[in-house]
């Protein structure tokens, strides 16, 4: 059975079962079925030095083995390296020694993993065969972050971005949605165009759009996509505005979609543009949300954090756009947050992956409380 129709016959038996019990029936994987499944240890998904250490907490004894999973594209499948089978007494510490690849469990060395194979991206996956015959295992996921690297094409390609582009279509799609439902028209300056598929989109659509962005590559790439000059390389933070962008303000739209957390000092880049605006002007945010629930149980291992260029990422949240955006002059119509952003391939920090994709009332409590972890703005200059 292909996979296609496999997704449909579940589907359907979901579908099925839901009716006949008038309950919400989902599909949880195993890990979710009993605890006893998941292999108990602790670590880091952010692994800031050359040294990533994981804690095994199992007091059961037994045979261990260490694999490391490589991504292919968004998911962690690939086995690179698999250890030979160690003995385990109980509670201790593994080190991983990133430079050398060297692989140590308590005072046994389980060889070295290939260091080329440590990517920014990797999982450790542990198997614990216990003498009582159980087995237990994790998948623990872990990034390195890439502090002071130009953000140009390895950074939309696989350094931050799997594929920038592909999963930038959806983006497109609500943005223009809101522009309808605002009644935005005119002329827009996007903050952050990247390579100019928004622009595009917009112009499509009867704006007469223009862009901004830090990354040469990217601005090189938008203006071939659109076959004219429309987006400028320029460090709004830094820089004066291009003459070329001057010349057209004021600008009826303004958009910092997925921008404002990548400044050093985000309300004042959001002050210096507001002087190319005027009373009317409509702005449109999408950003991080640092008061978020997974901010505040995950801390520095929040998402927020995995793309180093999130340098204003601690100060943009609800509570902070609210209280400097109209002292900015923009009047706020529209707030509100959605999604648990998490990359990590750990099956316990899955869970609220799991919850907000299959659980209404949970994605319903986090746009209540204002806890998810990215946040959509609308506002209109006075």
């Amino acid at each position: 059975m292909s996979k296609t129709l496999k997704a449909r016959a579940k589907d359907l038996a979901l579908e099925t079962l839901s009716r006949l019990t008038k309950r919400h029936a989902v599909l949880l994987p195993h890990e979710a079925e009993n605890d006893t499944l998941i292999l108990d240890l602790r670590t880091t998904y952010r692994v800031a030095e050359q040294q990533l250490t994981v804690d095994l907490a199992e007091n059961s004894p037994g045979r261990l083995a260490v694999s490391l999973i490589g991504y292919e594209g968004y998911f962690p499948r690939k086995l690179i390296w698999k250890s030979p089978t160690a003995n385990y007494r109980g509670p201790c510490r593994l080190q991983v020694d990133l430079s050398s690849g060297s692989v140590q469990v308590g005072e046994q060395a389980l060889g070295s993993l290939p260091p080329s194979a440590l990517k920014r991206r990797f999982c450790l996956r542990f198997d614990l065969e216990s003498a009582d015959g159980t087995h237990s295992s994790r998948m623990t996921g872990h990034y390195r972050p890439m502090n002071g690297r130009a953000l140009e094409e390895d950074y939309f390609t696989g350094d931050n971005y799997v594929d920038h582009e592909a999963q930038s279509i959806g983006e497109n799609e609500k943005v223009l949605q809101l522009l309808r439902q605002h009644q935005a028209t005119g002329s827009v300056l996007e903050i952050g165009c990247a390579t100019g598929m928004l622009i595009e989109a917009l112009r499509q659509t009867g704006f007469a759009a223009y862009g901004l962005d830090i990354s040469g590559w990217a601005v090189e790439r938008a203006n071939q996509r659109l076959g004219d000059v429309v987006a400028w390389l320029c460090d709004v933070e830094r820089d004066e505005l291009p003459k070329e962008v001057l010349s057209q303000a004021p600008f009826d739209t303004l958009i910092l979609w997925a921008v404002l957390e990548h400044f050093h000092e985000p309300f004042e880049v959001l002050a210096k543009l507001s002087a190319v605006t005027r009373p009317g002007t409509t702005l449109l945010i999408n950003t991080t949300n640092a008061d978020s629930l997974s901010r505040s149980m995950f801390g520095r291992d929040w998402e927020g954090y995995f793309d180093w260029s999130h340098y204003g990422v601690d100060q943009v949240s609800v509570g902070s756009l609210r209280e400097q955006l109209p002292k900015l002059g923009w009047q706020i119509r529209q707030l509100s947050t959605h999604l648990v952003w998490d990359g990590d391939a750990d099956p316990t920090k899955a869970t609220m992956r799991d919850w907000y994709g299959n659980d209404a009332r949970f994605r319903r409590l986090l746009h209540e409380r204002d806890l998810g972890d990215l946040i959509t703005c609308v506002a209109v200059k006075q």
